[in-house]
């Protein structure tokens, strides 16, 4: 998964430097475009279905619950399950 926030910083880096080899700060810039082109083509990513996030709950209450003496999933831990599991949705 493409990291855009280094991904622009390397952009205005370049953008903002004097280029000392002209052909080397060239290529780095041409390098970076690509890569930035190359991100942007890829698909959006798919928000989780209802099911999706039901089947994630069945299997963190299941666990919690085996695993802490049957008490139920606190809410604060399943958010950041979901959290975990599809924050870049």
């Amino acid at each position: 998964m493409t990291d855009f926030r280094a991904l622009c910083a390397e952009l205005v880096e370049l953008d903002q430097a004097e280029p000392g080899d002209y052909a080397d700060w060239r290529q780095s810039w041409n390098a970076a475009i690509s890569r930035a082109r190359a991100a942007l083509a890829q698909p959006e990513p798919q928000k989780p279905t209802v099911m999706e996030i039901i089947e994630l709950h069945t299997w963190m209450e299941d666990e919690w619950r085996a695993n802490n003496d049957g008490e139920d999933l606190p809410i604060v831990d399943f958010a950041r399950g979901v959290l975990a599991r599809w924050r870049n949705r």
